[in-house]
C-alpha cells in the first residue's frame, strides 16, 4: 500500500521569514525536514523577493498566478508566499512532549511558563502566542479540551512565533500545575478577585502565569490551587480587557519589574 503524504502549508510573509530564520540559525533541527515546494505569486514584491533570498539551497521554487493562489488558499490571508512541509506523519508536528519540559527543569533550566486555559478562539491564541514570544517567553503549555489548535492559520496570526516556542499539548492542564509546583514552581493566576500588588510575586523563572479563557477566566479548580491571584487595576467604565492586551499586560508586569 502507497504510503499517504501529508502536507504542511506556513503561509504568509513573516510566517515564512520567522521559519527560515529558525532554519538558518538552528541548521541541525531541521536537517530531517522536507520540503514539496515554496509558492510564490509572480512579480513578487521586494520584501517577498528579501525572504526568497533565504530560502535553502534545494527548495523548488514555483510562481504562480495570485488567483491560483487564493484557490489553494481559500479565505486565509497568504500573502503571496506559502512554504509546502511535508509531514512524516499525521501527528502535528508543533507539539512538544511534556515530558521534555519536565526533564528541562529538573536539569536546572527554569524559566518562565505560560499556561492558556481553554483559549478557543484562534486570533486570540495567535496574537497570545506572537505576545509571549516578544517577552521572552519559550514554554506554553495548552490543555487538549476547548482549546484552538495550533494550526496554520495561528501560525500565520501569531507571525512566525511558533517557530520559535515550546507548544506542549496536555490532557489535564490542573495535574500538570501539581506537578510542576512539586518542581519548585509558583501557580499565579489572572482573576477579578485577585490582587493588584505584582511585587511579592516570586522570581519570574519560578512562575507559571495562567491566562484564562476569553469568557470564563481561569477554572476555579485551578484558581484554588494557585499559589497567586493577581489582577490588573482598571480605571475605566468598562470591567475587562481582551484575553491577548491582559497576557501582554501581566507578562510585562512579570518580566520587566
Amino acid at each position: 500500500m502507497e504510503k499517504k503524504i501529508n502536507y504542511r502549508p506556513i503561509f504568509g510573509k513573516r510566517n515564512v521569514e520567522e521559519f527560515l530564520r529558525k532554519w538558518n540559525d538552528k541548521p541541525e533541527e531541521f536537517q530531517k525536514t522536507e520540503f514539496k515546494e515554496i509558492l510564490i505569486k509572480k512579480n513578487p514584491s521586494k520584501d517577498i523577493m528579501d525572504i526568497i533570498k533565504k530560502i535553502p539551497k534545494g527548495v523548488k521554487i514555483s510562481y504562480t498566478s495570485l488567483g491560483d493562489m487564493d484557490a489553494m488558499f481559500k479565505g486565509l490571508n497568504h500573502q503571496g508566499i506559502a512554504l509546502i512541509k511535508i509531514q512524516q506523519n499525521s501527528k502535528n508536528s508543533v507539539y512538544s512532549e511534556i515530558n521534555e519540559l519536565y526533564l528541562e527543569i529538573e536539569s536546572g533550566k527554569k524559566t518562565l511558563i505560560l499556561a492558556l486555559d481553554r483559549i478557543s478562539d484562534t486570533g486570540n491564541l495567535g496574537n497570545i502566542l506572537r505576545t509571549a514570544e516578544c517577552f521572552g517567553v519559550t514554554h506554553i503549555i495548552l490543555p487538549e479540551r476547548d482549546t484552538a489548535p495550533v494550526n496554520e492559520v495561528v501560525e500565520r496570526i501569531s507571525s512566525g512565533a511558533t517557530h520559535h516556542l515550546k507548544l506542549y499539548r496536555v490532557t489535564n492542564l490542573y495535574s500538570t500545575l501539581e506537578i510542576l509546583k512539586e518542581k519548585g514552581y509558583w501557580i499565579v493566576s489572572t482573576s477579578d478577585k485577585g490582587t493588584e500588588d505584582w511585587d511579592n510575586l516570586p522570581e519570574k523563572e519560578e512562575i507559571v502565569l495562567v491566562m484564562g479563557s476569553e469568557g470564563e477566566g481561569v477554572k476555579k479548580l485551578v484558581l484554588e490551587r494557585s499559589d497567586f491571584l493577581v489582577r490588573i487595576p482598571l480605571h475605566g467604565k468598562i470591567s475587562s480587557l481582551n484575553v491577548t492586551i491582559a497576557c501582554g499586560i501581566c507578562l510585562d508586569r512579570i518580566v520587566n519589574r
